[in-house]
């Protein structure tokens, strides 16, 4: 089995201006995938992400460090959360995102997590 992210790109400014009750009956419409995901036991997490203007960015260039609040992107289209899920090939995670909806012209990827033994202390 190998892992993969699915990772979820959207408007987060656009995202903000919908009233909550609305935002939420959208993050509803996502359900489905996600109890399909879950009742294969496949699904390892899935958080959504605060917008990209409360993160900070650390840049290490040259052996110096520099840090910025957000927003630091140039893009509009920002990570808005992800779901890291297990799956015997990319294509089963193809057929699984087909049933996660058009919620705002979203843009999905699918990154296959490298696996790798690393030592933690």
């Amino acid at each position: 089995m190998n892992r993969y992210l699915i990772l979820i790109h959207g408007d987060a400014e656009a995202f903000a201006e919908i009233p909550p009750e609305q935002a939420q009956q959208m993050l509803e419409q996502l359900r489905p995938f996600e109890e399909m995901v879950a009742r294969e036991g496949s699904l390892l997490g899935t958080h959504r992400l605060l917008p990209a203007s409360q993160s900070t960015l650390v840049s290490i260039k040259g052996g110096k460090r520099a840090v910025t609040d957000g927003p630091y992107t140039e893009s509009k289209e920002q990570l808005g959360g992800y779901y890291l899920v297990e799956a015997e090939s990319e294509a089963q995670v193809l057929s699984w995102i087909e049933l996660i909806p058009d919620l705002m012209d979203s843009t999905l990827e699918v990154r296959q997590v490298v696996d790798e033994e690393r030592s933690v202390p």
